[in-house]
């Protein structure tokens, strides 16, 4: 059973959806859905003014990519499935990758769901096995 939903946080991201261009507020708020529909247990979380989703730690967020006037869903443990996903974008970062939105059809197109599914099974999994995003150097 989930727990109630923190009203304010619901306010703060439907504000910053709604504060999206107009070609992107459709495709956020089915992001959104489908990341409740597909993550059983997923928190969300307004944090550095983002849409932050929790599942077994940081899990995925949502921002604004200006460049690409695009949605980028934002995975924390993304680059542990660019092999299977090559949709996902790493840009140089150290761990995670994200899945750019365009349009509503981009979901599909992209398979958003198939990446939430097996994202979340290996956040799980990696919690568990303790394994940190990034390895420590060892001098």
């Amino acid at each position: 059973m989930n727990p109630e939903p923190n009203l304010t946080i619901m306010h703060q991201i439907d504000s910053w959806i709604e504060a999206l261009p107009a070609s992107l507020i459709e495709t956020a708020h089915k992001t959104r859905e489908l990341i409740f529909e597909t993550v059983n247990g997923v928190e969300e979380k307004y944090s550095f003014k983002l849409p932050f989703y929790h599942y077994f730690g940081m899990f995925c967020f949502l921002t604004y990519n200006r460049k690409l006037n695009a949605l980028d869903v934002t995975f924390i443990r993304g680059k542990d499935l660019i092999e299977l996903f090559p949709q996902l974008e790493q840009r140089d970062r150290a761990t995670a990758a994200s899945i750019v939105l365009h349009r509503l059809g981009d979901i599909n197109r992209l398979q958003l769901q198939e990446v939430l599914v097996t994202a979340a099974a290996w956040q799980q999994k990696a919690k568990q096995l303790k394994i940190p995003f990034i390895k420590k150097n060892t001098i």
